[in-house]
């Protein structure tokens, strides 16, 4: 009985030093490091971002021992879709797919027999933005990827078809999210000058320094926290007339300094006397005119057997 007791007493004692270490890993681990083009904030509230050109990864970090493990937000779905009333369409529907890795791959349409690739299978020259306008809508619009080419991480995403029920709706923006946003935790080694890189075994640590130091403005590091949120799982979308985003803008936009426009279900900017808007401008920038798309929920199930119509839904091909 003593015997079993001290070891127990040794486990106990083992577990609370861990627990001492890990706390007062987790006072000091916050900050911004800074590696090979890379920046990893890491916040307090075991938030973190990873910022590089062309890449933003959002998550949270946890400390086991003396390993902080980064554990990327990955899209819960392959494809969001958001939705509008929009009065200028008198039969069928419009939908506008966006996306970065937009191919033959992606199957839209009517579940089973109605569905059609999105692009040419030898696509090659896509114009911004692609946008279709149907002329029968659909009750249900099914969106499905047969393939995922470009995820070299190991990552397996579920193979699953997607349903959303148009319902009142006929102006539609379907967000594709392709593969390579997923990612696998990050791995990093705490020691005493600073985090060490695990899978490289490298001895170089990368040092840390402080928000105010790498960011001249700290809202810049707040906005980019916010645009992630915004493109990875937003409530809504703001897009004008050339359908840039609001999450595309430079910082993001208040509806507050919109009229609502009831019978065109349009926004206004304020600022903008009437007779000066532009209803029809597709400048990058422009924000005189916007639509608010709302997200609507669909279903998901694996993957069944399709009929695939010979036509895409777009020709993209700068050769012919």
């Amino acid at each position: 009985m003593q015997l079993k007791f001290n070891k127990l007493l040794v486990l106990l004692l083992t577990l609370c030093v861990n627990l001492v270490c890990a706390q007062q890993s987790e006072q000091h681990i916050d900050g911004v490091y800074k590696s090979s083009g890379a920046a990893f904030v890491i916040n307090k509230n075991k938030t973190f971002l990873i910022i590089a050109y062309g890449t933003l990864i959002k998550g949270n970090w946890k400390i086991e021992n003396d390993l902080i493990y980064l554990q990327p937000k990955n899209p819960a779905a392959q494809f969001y879709v958001y939705a509008r009333k929009n009065p200028t369409i008198k039969s069928g529907m419009r939908v506008c797919f966006m996306g970065d890795r937009l191919s033959s791959a992606i199957l839209v349409g009517t579940f089973p027999d109605k569905m059609q690739p999105l692009f040419n299978e030898d696509a090659n020259c896509k114009d911004f933005p692609s946008v279709h306008l149907f002329n029968e809508k659909m009750d249900t619009i099914t969106l499905l990827e047969r393939e995922n080419q470009d995820n070299d991480r190991g990552i397996e995403i579920p193979k699953l078809m997607y349903h959303f029920a148009s319902g009142d709706f006929n102006d539609f923006i379907v967000q594709h999210m392709q593969s390579s946003l997923y990612h696998n935790d990050f791995v990093l080694k705490i020691g005493k000058e600073g985090l060490y890189a695990v899978s490289d075994k490298s001895d170089e640590p990368i040092r840390k320094s402080t928000k105010e130091e790498e960011f001249s403005m700290l809202e810049e590091l707040k906005f980019l926290d916010q645009s992630f949120d915004r493109a990875f799982d937003a409530d809504f979308k703001l897009v004008n007339n050339g359908y840039n985003t609001h999450d595309d803008m430079d910082q993001e936009i208040e509806l507050a300094a919109y009229r609502y426009d009831a019978g065109k279900n349009l926004y206004l900017n304020r600022a903008i006397p009437a007779k000066e808007l532009d209803y029809k401008s597709t400048d990058y920038h422009y924000d005189g005119i916007l639509m608010k798309f709302d997200q609507i929920k669909g279903k998901s199930e694996p993957q069944t057997t399709v009929k695939i119509l010979p036509n895409p839904i777009f020709i993209a091909n700068c050769d012919n």
